[in-house]
């Protein structure tokens, strides 16, 4: 179980995300990702602890949640207030 006080801010806005929250990027706009937060491995790296995101449709489905995606998010569903 996560902390429910761990959230991600996006930079220059007023919104932030937990895990669970979904979300559409820009240059993905058919995809909607779901955001994560722990140990993850991407692109046959070694596993890192941080955010990412996995595909809606296909979990494993895995993409590293990066600055130039959190200036790409322009649809976030999620049970939080943002």
């Amino acid at each position: 179980m996560y902390n429910k006080y761990v959230y991600l801010v996006i930079p220059n806005t007023d919104k932030h995300l937990i895990v669970g929250d979904k979300v559409k990027l820009g240059r993905f706009s058919s995809e909607k990702w779901i955001v994560c937060f722990g140990w993850y491995s991407w692109g046959g790296n070694r596993p890192v602890c941080g955010w990412y995101l996995t595909d809606e449709q296909d979990i494993k489905v895995v993409k590293p949640l990066q600055l130039n995606d959190l200036i790409d998010i322009y649809v976030i569903e999620g049970g939080n207030s943002h």
